[in-house]
């Protein structure tokens, strides 16, 4: 008996124990919790992050959501359709978390009738004024330009209700608190209360937003027979993808354990290889999850898989042990169960040693982003694997040694036709599969050079779900979908009085700030405006020049002098000052705001390459310096993480190279088999990402990891692979016998284990979250790809390399 096994003389102690562990995990599991929070999609410091939350904190957040509607009945602006508005507006603004709600009830109006400019100082007139003509409202803020769009669909057949959403100022506080704790060098103990308290308070706001949003929802469903209602906005989105998340683990991870069954039940055919296995990868769950809660770590969108993952590579290590002791049955019919046991741990334990540091090699990598919930990421996969390593050498053959030896399957003995085929192909014609692979690599590399990061986020959600209809809809008749800022700076307000000669000097100064608005200043306004306006990609505009546009109709389109703006802007009530002036200038920190949305539905573009060229327009055309112009939004956040994670993607992959052709040296302990082994997972993860670039998928947050997951898993087949390659070639002195031997015996665990893959990530594709959909498709793809380079490509090369050479001495582990 192998000394590293000494402990499995107690199998009952063993199994003991890992119970108390499974129970203290168990009792933790509670506290792990997924987070849906804007945190996890952006760049951990970020400068784009901070320049974000300081647009936040000066003008205001982009946590707003839209409801159409389009009566059934009546026009629009019919009475009995503005009643049922009024109704919906009220009862929006009963909806707990909501700070305000701007529709067209509240759109002054100037022209139904028209109104003289110098009558402003009494006040705007609104549909709801008793000499307002509907016919003539209707018409004006459909020609508006700042209310088309916002208030109103582009062909005014339905209005829309902007809905802010209030602001979480204890969450944004305690972030801000552990930053500074962290810049001064605060000690381990502060840190830990600051983010303990963070977690909390991002724990809440998640509960209440998702109570928000659904109560939003059954305002909108009270109101559905009346008309067409749609609601879409970046809060929901967020909400909706940790909400589909959740359900898909619920469902699919029930659907992939019974697919798992199935599979296990069709390649052995007995009940303990199916429960064995099950039990060994819900151990390493558990023990996962609960360690993860304890230490108050949490899944988000990104990290979501890392259980299906998990338990998939557990599966995966069972599945060699129970085709090596099945193949000690088959070859030592006289040895006794214990037996087996001990020399199937002892013959399997290095190669699965090595395969589980080369997985952890390559998820280590995600450990390194700049993006935290994809480090988390990384650290969730590491100390998975290395528990599921242990559970597998504990778990498994404990309770297998309590067992009695029982009776072999009928189809011990049996000979997969497929894997034998492949075998026979590289054996005698390694050409065939080498020069294709040649070929293959070519087209890989032209159409990974065509993967792009465009994604869309209702393009997230299947057509059929709610979301996705409403931003749709949306994004077509509201001027686009996904916000983003350009935020222009000017010398801030300092306050002076009035000339004496005024005309409005008798009004009650109750916004002085006004003197701070010049007409130079909306010029050059103007021209970054009318830029943004005319890119295809963006749809609707909202600036001060949107709102200089709408009085010039009553100018016969002469531009506004100092003393009319000055005299338009102190008799705009302060209500609506608060939606149509403080969300766009700021004169206490000398800034002007264009608010854009893009439109999802347009051509692709480069958003990297759009921000650029706005900075260079405002620089070049309207005469600002580089530090006067900031853009920044949702689109920047989240183009910057994808470029972001795409960059340490692609600069970690020589580190995972490097650790995987180490792992190979240490284990194979020659350069020549080292390097043939990191030919076919390799060239099996540039052929998907170049399959995706072809079929002209982008990556997302979650395919963009599909090559670290598919060398973190698919290397395993190759370690295994060539570890009994060695032992059968030192065995036989030949590579075409070698191989013959290893296509029969760990061929055929190759396939199982791939096939479990391959069954467990594509049920994944019924899920109505797209990415989710894309990351268990394209995987399950890799592992195909990866299973077929292990079976044809690595033979080929081995009986290319070998076939005059001497025999190489068998391994000491597998002595």
């Amino acid at each position: 008996m192998n000394r590293g096994f000494a402990y499995l003389q107690w199998p009952r102690l063993v199994l003991a124990s890992c119970a108390v562990l499974l129970f203290l995990a168990f009792s933790q599991m509670g506290a792990f919790r997924f987070d849906a929070s804007s945190d996890t999609l952006v760049v951990e410091g970020d400068p784009d992050l901070a320049a974000f939350e300081q647009v936040v904190e000066t003008f205001g957040g982009e946590d707003f959501l839209f409801l159409t509607f389009a009566p059934h009945s009546a026009e629009p602006f019919s009475p009995e359709a503005l009643t049922t508005l009024q109704e919906l507006v009220a009862d929006l603004r009963q909806v707990e978390g909501v700070s305000s709600v701007f529709s067209v009830l509240d759109a002054p109006l100037l022209k139904s009738p028209p109104v003289e400019i110098t009558a402003l100082v009494d006040g705007f007139p609104t549909l709801m004024s008793p000499a307002t003509d509907l016919d003539l409202a209707r018409e004006e803020l459909a020609s508006s330009p700042f209310f088309k769009e916002l208030l109103i669909t582009r062909n005014a057949d339905a209005t829309a209700i902007k809905i802010d959403l209030r602001a979480n100022r204890p969450l944004a506080e305690a972030r801000d608190r552990l930053v500074s704790l962290g810049q001064e060098g605060a000690d381990d103990e502060q840190l830990a209360a600051a983010r303990a308290e963070l977690n909390a308070l991002k724990d809440t706001q998640q509960q209440n937003r998702t109570q928000l949003i659904q109560d939003l929802r059954d305002v909108r469903a009270h109101y559905q027979d009346q008309g067409e209602l749609h609601l879409g906005g970046v809060p929901m989105i967020a909400a909706d993808m940790i909400t589909y998340v959740k359900s898909d683990l619920l469902t699919f991870g029930g659907v992939v354990i019974v697919l798992m069954i199935v599979a296990l039940a069709i390649f052995f055919r007995r009940v303990r290889w199916v429960v064995l296995p099950l039990l060994t990868a819900s151990a390493s769950v558990v023990l996962t999850v609960g360690l993860l809660g304890f230490m108050g770590w949490q899944a988000t969108v990104i990290s979501s898989n890392f259980i299906s993952l998990l338990g998939i590579t557990t599966i995966s290590l069972t599945i060699h042990l129970i085709v090596h002791y099945r193949e000690l049955r088959l070859t030592e019919p006289d040895m006794d169960a214990r037996t087996i046991v001990y020399e199937t741990m002892q013959a399997k334990l290095w190669p699965c040693v090595y395969t589980a540091i080369t997985t952890i090699a390559a998820f280590g990598s995600l450990t390194v982003s700049g993006i935290l919930p994809v480090a988390d990421f990384g650290w969730m996969m590491c100390i998975g694997i290395g528990l599921s390593l242990l559970t597998t050498f504990t778990v498994f053959p404990a309770i297998l040694l309590l067992l009695p030896i029982g009776e072999s399957a009928d189809n011990l003995g049996d000979h997969n036709s497929f894997i034998r085929g492949l075998g026979e192909i590289a054996r005698w014609r390694p050409m065939v599969f080498t020069a294709s692979s040649v070929v293959i690599a070519i087209a890989a590399a032209y159409g990974v050079s065509q993967v792009s990061l465009d994604n869309r986020f209702a393009e997230y959600f299947d057509e059929d779900t709610e979301i996705y209809q409403g931003m749709r809809y949306i994004d077509q008749n509201l001027g686009g979908t996904i916000p983003f800022d350009v935020v222009l700076s000017f010398p801030p307000y300092e306050e002076t009085p009035a000339d004496e000669d005024d005309f409005f000097s008798e009004v009650e100064d109750e916004y002085p700030e006004r003197y701070w608005y010049s007409r130079s200043m909306l010029d050059r306004l103007e021209k970054v405006h009318r830029f943004l306006d005319a890119q295809p990609q963006v749809g609707k505009v909202l600036s001060l020049t949107a709102l200089e546009d709408f009085a010039l109709e009553f100018t016969d389109g002469k531009k506004l002098g100092s003393l009319e703006i000055v005299a338009i802007l102190g008799a705009i009530p302060p209500d609506l000052h608060q939606q149509i002036i403080a969300p766009y200038a700021n004169p206490a920190s000398g800034e002007l705001r264009l608010a854009g949305r893009i439109i999802e539905s347009a051509d692709s573009f480069d958003r990297s390459a759009f921000r650029r060229q706005i900075v260079e327009f405002a620089q070049n055309e309207a005469g600002f310096e580089r530090d006067e112009v900031v853009v920044t939004g949702m689109m920047v956040l989240f183009n910057g993480m994808l470029s972001q994670l795409l960059e340490s993607q692609v600069n970690t992959l020589a580190y995972i190279l490097l650790a995987v052709f180490i792992m190979f040296l240490v284990l194979l302990r020659s350069l020549g088999l080292a390097l043939l082994g990191m030919i076919p997972n390799t060239l099996a993860s540039a052929t998907v990402i170049g399959a995706m670039g072809f079929a002209g998928v982008p990556l997302d947050m979650m395919t963009i990891t599909i090559a670290a997951v598919c060398i973190g898993i698919g290397v395993d087949d190759t370690i295994h692979y060539m570890h009994r390659f060695r032992v059968e070639y030192a065995r036989h002195g030949d590579a075409r016998v070698a191989i013959s031997f290893c296509h029969e015996s760990i061929g055929r665990a190759l396939f199982y284990t791939s096939a479990t893959v391959v069954v467990g990530f594509s049920v994944l594709c019924f899920s109505s979250f797209v990415p989710t959909v894309m990351f268990g498709l394209w995987t399950a793809i890799a592992m195909v790809l990866a299973l077929v380079a292990n079976l044809t490509l690595l033979p080929a090369l081995l009986v290319l390399t070998h076939s005059k050479a001497p025999p190489e001495p068998e391994l000491r582990s597998a002595e």
